[in-house]
């Protein structure tokens, strides 16, 4: 993550500067990479004031721009910039790069699966102004402008844990995973309990609000969100701290040995974890609590505030659910969070030690980012030792 920090900064401090993006990035273990790219290239499009995005893609390759789209940073570079240029340096591919994807975000809203998993990877976008902006997976209709305005009647057209569960189960077998690893996952997509489905639902809802609107409560013309799942295969080297965090944390290493201990990992066995991610280009967590605290608390007191128990930024009888639930199934599941928004970092940590209220691990003052990424990663090696269901 720290060489996306590293680009964010050049984006701020070089108002003209040109980003290269590639036409395919390698994930090499790195759980929540995908989203942080493209939280990178939705703070460079919005940072400079001529974003200028250039590609290794040929102008006359149509299969070519429907697979760089077919990926969030590559379909979240062409819609939030004004220019993707081409490899001859000049031509402008975003209007042919949009109607590549087309085709696809009719699959993801018509449940198309199949059509939509990258392998092992499935990402659901959703795009500001388009024609199928809110997948009938995930909402039981259309939300109008005044629904996205107000947290509680846009929460109440999200579906529930039981649809939630249904998506998660479907979106892992159009990724045709092999028996042991989706047995690994029979646990989690429990069809009585749900677990996964209810974590999915608490954070999906929970970062709607967000998600939206602007700092003067429009909704812009350009927007982004995507949910992401994914199981993958990480070499035990792969998972070092650095490649999760911006700065030293000082539980992570002995997390992943002690995770690799625990589920008799030996020597150059892969460990497995599924990845829940989101990322959106709205307010993001500290912009959208700090108007309900004190205006001058700082960005990374705000991120500490959004996952306490009973703090929310929504009036009414749903208020005070917040992302505090979020963090306990993330914790009873022993798994992590990481969060990146403004100008902070937040990691939280499960431990046996400990119960959901461990206070994260914060970096402040980093460069700012556009919107909000949040990854939740769930270790699968667990499910073969021990019986771990959450009760809701």
């Amino acid at each position: 993550m720290r060489e996306f920090e590293q680009h964010i900064l050049t984006a701020q401090q070089y108002d003209n500067a040109t980003l290269l993006v590639p036409k395919s990035i390698s994930h090499g273990g790195n759980l929540g990479r995908s989203v942080a790219f493209a939280q990178l290239v939705a703070t460079w499009a919005n940072t400079c004031t001529n974003p200028h995005i250039r590609t290794p893609l040929p102008m006359d390759d149509p299969q070519m721009l429907e697979r760089f789209v077919s990926r969030l940073y590559g379909l979240t570079a062409a819609y939030c910039a004004d220019q993707i240029v081409a490899k001859d340096g000049k031509t402008n591919l975003r209007r042919a790069l949009l109607e590549a994807a087309k085709p696809r975000i009719e699959a993801m809203s018509e449940r198309r699966f199949n059509r939509v998993a990258k392998g092992r990877l499935t990402e659901l976008i959703f795009l500001n102004r388009a024609r199928k902006q809110f997948h009938s997976a995930t909402y039981r209709g259309q939300p109008s402008v005044a629904d996205l305005k107000d947290p509680q009647r846009h929460g109440n057209l999200i579906v529930q844990a039981r649809e939630m569960n249904a998506l998660i189960r479907n979106i892992l077998k159009a990724q045709n995973l092999i028996q042991p690893d989706f047995d690994r996952l029979k646990p989690l997509l429990d069809r009585e309990k749900f677990p996964l489905g209810h974590l999915l639902h608490e954070t999906f809802q929970n970062t709607a609000e967000h998600a939206y609107l602007d700092s003067s409560g429009r909704i812009p013309a350009k927007g982004v969100r995507c949910l992401l799942i994914a199981p993958w295969y990480c070499q035990p080297d792969s998972l070092q701290p650095d490649r999760f965090v911006s700065a030293e944390h000082p539980g992570l290493a002995a997390y992943f040995k002690g995770l690799r201990e625990r589920a008799g990992v030996r020597d150059r066995s892969l460990v497995h974890f599924l990845e829940l991610s989101l990322f959106d280009t709205g307010l993001g967590f500290a912009e959208t609590i700090r108007p309900s605290l004190d205006p001058a608390v700082s960005d990374a007191n705000c991120v500490k505030e959004c996952f306490r128990d009973h703090v929310s930024s929504k009036p009414g009888p749903n208020s005070g659910l917040g992302l505090g639930r979020v963090l306990s199934h993330v914790n009873s599941l022993g798994g992590f969070i990481r969060v990146r928004t403004s100008t902070t970092e937040a990691f939280f940590l499960s431990s046996e030690e400990t119960d959901a209220s461990l206070a994260p691990h914060v970096v402040a003052d980093l460069p700012k980012v556009c919107g909000t990424t949040l990854t939740i990663a769930i270790p699968l090696e667990q499910f073969a030792v021990r019986n771990v269901l959450v009760r809701y």
